[in-house]
């Protein structure tokens, strides 16, 4: 991140960095410690003999546009003074360690190959994952813990919250370098999703993407607010989803 470290408002106080706009800071991801992270995603892909590799912006949080497959990282990971306000702010930093980063890079590219791929219209995808929509994941959903249909990759069993959700963490499972998934999944009903995913991987390799709409970043990141307006919004999402 040394590249972006004489920026103007890195010394800001939290009040001052709060009045500024988040577009303004002219943040970028070429040049900071998350550019190797994101060439381990691609590497990761290319060992698998995928060719495609998601392109990456700065976003206001976690997230793949519906319909695009395009991988959007949270601004507050660009700029270690941007992870201080955001853990101030939020008490954690999503995806703050290099280990919890890949595992959110593997299950966006999951869903970015969902849509380079267009793998929602197979019928074995549908059988086995449900059918999808063009609905976001919702903020609030009832998992049953104990369920083995389910993978298991980011917190709060989060596979069981929408049908895209659940391929993604199939897919980012299915990624991880060094996890022999059979084991782990034997006797679950979740091994034939991951076995599918295998399948289905393989039969893309060395093939290039069938959807790549043309898209404007500023069109989706979300990034034209104040730090302030930013942050009581998401305070206000995060009391609203702990009281449902």
């Amino acid at each position: 991140m040394r590249e972006m470290e004489t920026a103007d408002w890195a010394s800001l106080s939290d009040e001052e960095l709060l009045e500024r706009r988040i577009s303004t800071l002219g943040l970028r991801l070429e040049g900071t410690a998350l550019e190797p992270l994101i060439r381990q995603l691609y590497d990761e892909l290319s060992a698998r003999g995928l060719v495609f590799h998601p392109p990456c912006h700065v976003g206001d949080e976690w997230f793949v546009p519906i319909g695009i497959p395009a991988i959007f990282i949270p601004f507050f990971l660009v700029h270690d003074r941007l992870r201080a306000l955001e853990r101030t702010m939020m008490l954690e930093v999503e995806g703050g360690t290099p280990e919890w980063f890949m595992k959110l890079m593997r299950h966006e590219a999951g869903h970015a190959y969902m849509y380079a791929y267009r793998l929602t219209r197979k019928k074995k995808w549908q059988e086995l994952f449900g059918q999808t929509s063009r609905e976001e994941t919702p903020d609030s959903y009832r998992p049953r813990p104990f369920s083995r249909s389910y993978v298991m990759h980011l917190e709060d069993w989060y596979a069981q919250s929408h049908p895209d959700e659940d391929f993604a963490e199939t897919f980012a499972v299915w990624l991880t370098p060094g996890l022999d998934w059979r084991k782990p999944y034997a006797r679950w009903r979740a091994l034939q999703k991951l076995e599918y995913v295998d399948e289905l991987m393989r039969s893309l390799v060395g093939k290039p993407p069938v959807h790549m709409p043309e898209y404007r970043v500023a069109d989706y990141d979300c990034l034209n607010v104040k730090l302030k307006t930013y942050y009581a919004r998401k305070r206000n999402e995060r009391h609203l989803s702990m009281d449902e």
